[in-house]
């Protein structure tokens, strides 16, 4: 990657101004250690800044999208081939654990019942009629009646099965056949979901993520803490993560909703997948904005500017992965001889040269006006 080392000379404004530098190719120049707070740049002074080119990483590399799934989730199938002869219930309603929620016809298990009885009492009566028997044919009656018998609770079980029920109290989500449909066994009828706690997978340092422990989790617009159920390897969807994060793993997070605030389906954020493009950078160049959140700068057209960033894991000791609002021709400042504010815009003294003036003893320059911080890069 390449870095240059950057002179500036000339006027140089204390909060927005511009300066005139000349640039001198120094790739393998080491970094200076800084010595307490760097002076503020002001009208005369001459500025070193050492940067380099930036390789930007589009952020739907790592996009992965999230949502949010009930505690429990359960889709109930028909048993049998028949016609659906109820279906009660509407979507987003409450049921009680073994409320009937769709009935199919029964007519032929009812039948089949009514069978397996007349067979029970035949077996009865025979078992009856052979009390005399010696006990081989006294064991041959008995084992009749419990075969009938047997056929009798299997009936009834056929029958019972007509009534496809809800296991759980909680919320229909889906009503997918409709009075009158003839189904197949193991057909989708019903959605059955327990929303008292909703959870998702998600992407989580490994040194961060412990069961019991929470994580931050933003749920739309809604930042929140969500408690960390189980830690799991990696799921592959998240695998282009590992070239940016030291040790990540798969956390399944548990969002507490008692009071029905959140609802399925609804997108989940966490900070490990960037939304803004990623860049490999020098630990020296990350600093701090006043409210303590991380930032860096770059030269950017001419003219500084501080780029919020949200750090990622390390390559060794002396670099970095970060997420910000980068654009392409970035280049990240690494070391300054003086503090330059966002908008400070620079010129190269090379055009002074030109110009016929003396890089050494330059002109003071024109106070610029200051320039605008952009807005969504």
């Amino acid at each position: 990657m390449g870095r240059q080392h950057i002179v500036f000379g000339g006027a140089c404004l204390a909060s927005c101004g511009l300066a005139l530098f000349s640039i001198n190719s120094n790739a393998q120049e080491s970094r200076s250690e800084s010595k307490g707070a760097l002076p503020i740049a002001a009208a005369g002074d001459q500025v070193t800044v050492k940067r380099e080119a930036t390789h930007i990483e589009p952020p739907h590399k790592y996009k992965v999208p999230l949502s949010l799934e009930p505690i429990r989730s359960v889709t109930l199938t028909a048993p049998f081939d028949g016609i659906v002869r109820q279906a009660e219930g509407k979507p987003n309603t409450k049921v009680q654990a073994q409320t009937d929620l769709v009935r199919l016809d029964n007519t032929v298990a009812k039948l089949k019942l009514a069978r397996a009885e007349a067979a029970l009492k035949i077996a009865l009566a025979e078992q009856k009629k052979d009390a005399n028997e010696d006990e081989l044919g006294k064991s041959l009656a008995q084992s009749k009646v419990d075969l009938a018998k047997a056929e009798v609770d299997l009936a009834k079980y056929i029958v019972e099965q007509g009534s496809v029920r809800a296991p759980f109290a909680g919320e229909l989500q889906r009503l997918l056949v409709t009075e009158g449909q003839f189904v197949k066994a193991g057909d989708a009828l019903a959605i059955v979901v327990d929303n008292s706690k909703l959870k998702v997978e998600v992407p989580a340092e490994r040194s961060a993520a412990t069961p019991g422990k929470t994580l931050p989790l933003k749920i739309e617009n809604t930042e929140i803490e969500a408690k960390v159920e189980s830690v799991l390897p990696l799921d592959a969807r998240f695998g282009s993560l590992r070239d940016v994060f030291d040790s990540v793993a798969s956390a399944v997070v548990i969002v507490d909703n008692a009071d029905g605030k959140f609802k399925p389906g609804q997108s989940a954020y966490v900070p490990l997948i960037p939304r803004q493009p990623v860049a490999e950078v020098p630990t020296s160049s990350v600093g701090n904005l006043p409210d303590g959140q991380r930032k860096l700068q770059v030269v950017r057209h001419g003219v500084v500017r501080d780029i919020p960033i949200i750090v990622m894991g390390s390559v060794g000791i002396n670099r970095v992965f970060v997420s910000g609002a980068f654009a392409e021709g970035d280049e990240v400042i690494y070391e300054l001889s003086h503090q330059l504010g966002d908008g400070f815009q620079l010129k190269p003294s090379v055009a002074a040269a030109t110009a016929g003036k003396d890089p050494a003893n330059p002109t003071p320059a024109t106070p610029a006006t200051p320039a605008k911080p952009s807005v969504g890069f």
